[in-house]
């Protein structure tokens, strides 16, 4: 149990070093979306200008693969080249408009199964993890006078091959049985259901496995004009964040650590943007995340005995909240506000209460 125990923090500690000098980038989009927002809202930004700003609130996380790629590679003291180059290939407009074809997609005659590869995060960590193994036993192999000409090419092609053909395709498998499952149990126990998924919503968020579910209501609100729960178990998750990065804040004596909890509390509460929450705060300091399972967990069951749609999709967050409003349903934006309220101040009590402000040992494996 010991053992297992320091694999699970080791495990953390390599996420949240792959993903520390991301957090800054990162940030910085999420004072772009929020500006943007505010602009928009009271009409003093359009047009032209609108989709600037826009684009560049949006690149750091279109492109956070790229970023994450870099950093993992000097992390795992591995050519960062290759990895950007590797992860790159799977984001080319051509390779995802084939993905997204819906036809029969094979390699060599091998299947491939269709996945999302921008935003991911623990994908690409996990890829470029194989690839700095890869890397090192093709160097075995390669004769040191050819590897100028075969090291990068053959690196470049096996990584990529097992992004594209096992790594993606695993974790796209896994939000598809998620999914079916939370369709099933949604319709028979709402409660146990919602509750679940928003327990889960630090694992799905942290992998990217949350786009499946995102992907889902948006074809809901599509077809049918609401979403049933999800993207309120997201807004739950969201609140969930803030609350924790609250915790950490009032708890804390550095400085710098209320500097940066308080800026992730701002952007995932303004914004809905909940990676520095996640590998700031949650991963890095490991105690948050019992706040986080617990006050999703307890907002996820309110929200299966209210029963709360979603009208509108976008990012869940406070600014956003006219998503849960419907004049069919004018109540629902109240039952909305109940289960962010009841995230919020239960993640932020219970992560009060278990956070300690001192350096943890870091475990290497």
């Amino acid at each position: 149990m010991v053992k297992i125990k320091k694999q699970c923090s080791a495990l953390f500690d390599h996420i949240s070093e792959c993903m520390a000098p991301i957090i800054p980038i990162v940030l910085a989009g999420g004072i772009f979306k929020m500006v943007v927002l505010l602009l928009t809202t009271f009409h003093i930004l359009s047009g032209s200008t609108e989709v600037i700003l826009s684009a560049i609130a949006t690149t750091p996380f279109y492109f956070l693969p790229v970023l994450v790629a870099y950093s993992a590679a000097k992390h795992f003291e591995t050519d960062p080249v290759i990895a950007i180059i590797s992860v790159c290939a799977m984001l080319l407009p051509d390779f995802t408009e084939l993905m997204e074809s819906g036809g029969k997609v094979t390699f060599a005659g091998i299947p491939v199964v269709p996945a999302t590869y921008a935003y991911s995060v623990i994908p690409t960590i996990l890829l470029v993890y194989c690839m700095s193994h890869i890397v090192k036993g093709l160097k075995k192999v390669i004769k040191e006078s050819l590897q100028p000409y075969f090291l990068a090419a053959s690196s470049i092609f096996l990584t990529v091959l097992l992004g594209i053909l096992v790594i993606e395709p695993a974790v796209s498998l896994l939000s598809n049985a998620l999914a079916d499952a939370l369709n099933s149990m949604q319709t028979e126990v709402p409660v146990l259901a919602w509750g679940l998924f928003a327990a889960l919503s630090l694992l799905l968020v942290s992998t990217g496995m949350h786009w499946i579910f995102m992907t889902l209501a948006l074809t809901q609100i599509g077809l049918t004009g609401v979403d049933y729960g999800i993207m309120a178990a997201l807004f739950i998750s969201n609140m969930s964040f803030g609350g924790c990065d609250l915790g950490v804040f009032v708890k804390t004596k550095q400085r710098d650590k209320k500097a940066m909890t308080f800026s992730a509390m701002v952007t995932v509460l303004i914004t809905g943007i909940a990676e520095p929450s996640i590998f700031g705060v949650c991963f890095k300091e490991k105690t948050p995340i019992i706040g986080n399972v617990l006050g999703c967990l307890i907002a996820g069951i309110v929200q299966g005995i209210l029963t709360v749609h979603c009208y509108i999709f976008t990012i869940s967050s406070v600014s956003s909240i006219l998503m849960f409003y419907s004049i069919e349903e004018p109540g629902n934006l109240m039952k909305a506000v109940a289960i962010g309220v009841t995230a919020f101040v239960a993640s932020f009590i219970i992560t009060a209460l278990v956070y300690r402000d001192v350096d943890e040992e870091r475990v290497q494996i």
